[in-house]
């Protein structure tokens, strides 16, 4: 695993913990809240645990993970596996890095959201601008 940091976002969510799951993983809403990040941004594969996804643009540039861990509107963990160029794996500096959403119910009303990430030094600006953009989109269509 080359140079990586581990940051995290949150947000309160006025909604279910299923809506919110929804939002995030469906593909419809998962490419709006996602073109944050990369226009065209989608996945191909089997959202299941042990299963391998490729996140996409529609360049074809993207990462390929595993789903290590899912347990259905309480967290979903990505192991990065590669990253893909116009499709094809190359090796990579984020292989091994893991992504990590959690839904904590806070109150009877009110869900957290937090991701956490280990990202390359070099992404970290970008990922702390646009994460919190993408956040405050889960969140407005969760509670529309």
């Amino acid at each position: 695993m080359g140079n990586l940091k581990t940051i995290s976002f949150s947000i309160s969510i006025n909604a279910p913990r299923e809506k919110i799951w929804e939002v995030l993983w469906q593909p419809k809403t998962y490419e709006k809240w996602t073109k944050v990040f990369m226009e065209g941004s989608h996945y191909q594969g089997d959202l299941k645990p042990g299963h391998t996804i490729d996140f996409l643009g529609k360049n074809g540039n993207g990462i390929r993970s595993l789903v290590e861990r899912l347990v259905v509107n309480e967290q979903m963990v990505f192991s990065h596996q590669a990253e893909l160029k116009e499709g094809v794996e190359t090796t990579s500096s984020w292989k091994g890095a893991k992504e990590i959403y959690f839904l904590k119910q806070e109150s009877e009303t009110s869900v957290e959201l937090q991701a956490v990430m280990d990202i390359t030094l070099e992404m970290e600006e970008y990922f702390n601008e646009a994460f919190p953009k993408a956040l405050r989109l889960i969140k407005q269509y969760s509670e529309s």
